[in-house]
């Protein structure tokens, strides 16, 4: 495939980016949503670390998603 990528892949790359960014945040969103409701209901001994470890890295990821399909719709340079 040609790099760069042309200006109509780049912005539909671009927009799948921000759909996947947006879907995972609202998913992770949930997912600590009922992590801190078990909390609240049945103590620190019913939350893992690691669990919270893996949200949190998830997180992560959804806004570099986020921050790269917003770069890549704009047709900013997205090598950093």
């Amino acid at each position: 495939m040609a790099w760069p990528l042309p200006p109509t892949t780049r912005r539909l790359v671009g927009l799948l980016f921000l759909l996947a960014g947006f879907l995972l945040l609202l998913g992770v969103a949930l997912r600590l949503y009922v992590v801190y409701d078990t909390y609240q209901r049945l103590g620190a001994d019913a939350v893992a670390s690691t669990q919270l470890v893996i949200y949190l890295i998830m997180l992560v990821g959804a806004v570099m998603m986020l921050r790269y399909g917003w770069r890549e719709r704009r047709g900013n340079d997205t090598v950093d």
